[in-house]
């Protein structure tokens, strides 16, 4: 597959709806000037990331205010449409969050905010990787401001610049386990293809995707015997305290997490605590459900509901 079919793909014969109304009438693109941080009482940030010699760029402007909140941002890029709309729906998000806030948006947030129904994806398989561009490069950007190096770590891709640490973080955040995923989640591979595996073109080199993802998957797979956090089959009642944070993570992360995401919230388990025949489980909402005024009626009630339901009657949740 040559470079120009990978890049064509970019232009599918139907976007969704809102993919396609944020790529043609995208709201927070556009520059930010010194004038404008200082009509809004903050420092302006101007962050690259990516080149367009790998065919993807983009350009954030953030303002901050004294308390390294993102009180303005707006960006420019070097991309598809779909790269677009995702770098508009995630300026969106990240205004009014402090740094931590922002690089703490994650790739489930973000899909679901560009989906046109909450049961139908974004975008299709080898377009995944558009998002997790957006999303390292904010994460890149709160790393440049708060004065982090950036993560030392091998090119494996040279078409695409992709390099280990983030196949790494793909194939364990998306529990990758075939060439095919590698490349629709980071572009590695997609084009010459000579990091897959030997004899495609290259002789001297040390790392291929055939071997990075044989390494990691047995280390996930050990991991994951060492720590013993995968969801049991006992009753609820019968696990230990972290046999009962995995399963109801799980819950969380199939039934409930969705719900808060598509109104721009979520949540996150401070701690688990077993008090007689009860099971006790403190929460923090982020994002609006923090603020929200159902937070404590409603959309409790709802999640306590959905883990009464799929776990255990004798769950309590508890907010924070």
């Amino acid at each position: 597959m040559s470079k120009n079919d990978v890049l064509a793909k970019s232009h599918w014969e139907s976007y969704p709806f809102k993919i396609e109304m944020l790529a043609e009438k995208p709201k927070n693109n556009g520059e930010l000037t010194k004038e404008d941080a200082a009509n809004l009482g903050g420092t302006l940030h101007i962050h690259d990331y990516g080149s367009i010699k790998t065919g993807m760029q983009l350009r954030w402007y953030w303002v901050l205010d004294a308390e390294k909140r993102i009180v303005a941002c707006r960006y420019k890029l070097f991309g598809s449409p779909a790269l677009r709309a995702a770098a508009d729906m995630a300026a969106l998000l990240c205004r009014n969050k402090s740094l931590d806030e922002a690089a703490r948006i994650n790739y489930k947030s973000l899909e679901y905010f560009l989906r046109d129904h909450p049961s139908n994806p974004a975008l299709p398989p080898e377009k995944q990787y558009e998002i997790l561009f957006v999303l390292d490069a904010i994460k890149a950007t709160v790393d440049r401001i708060e004065g982090r190096e950036p993560e030392a770590s091998p090119i494996v891709c040279e078409c695409t610049g992709v390099n280990r640490a983030q196949i790494e973080k793909a194939i364990r955040d998306f529990d990758l386990d075939s060439i095919e995923a590698i490349t629709d989640y980071t572009r590695a591979g997609a084009f010459c293809k000579s990091c897959i595996s030997p004899g495609r073109g290259m002789a001297d080199r040390s790392l291929y995707l055939v071997d990075l993802l044989k390494e990691i998957r047995q280390a996930m797979e050990e991991e994951k015997k060492a720590s013993g956090a995968s969801v049991s089959d006992k009753p609820f009642k019968e696990m230990s305290v972290e046999e009962k944070r995995a399963a109801i993570d799980a819950v969380i992360d199939e039934h409930i997490r969705a719900m808060l995401v598509m109104d721009g919230g979520d949540m996150e388990i401070l701690e688990i605590k077993n008090n007689g025949e009860h099971t006790d489980i403190y929460i923090r909402y982020l994002g609006a459900c923090s603020g929200c005024a159902s937070a404590s009626t409603g959309t409790l009630f709802a999640i306590e509901g959905i883990l009464k339901q799929k776990l255990d009657p004798n769950i309590r949740v508890l907010p924070l």
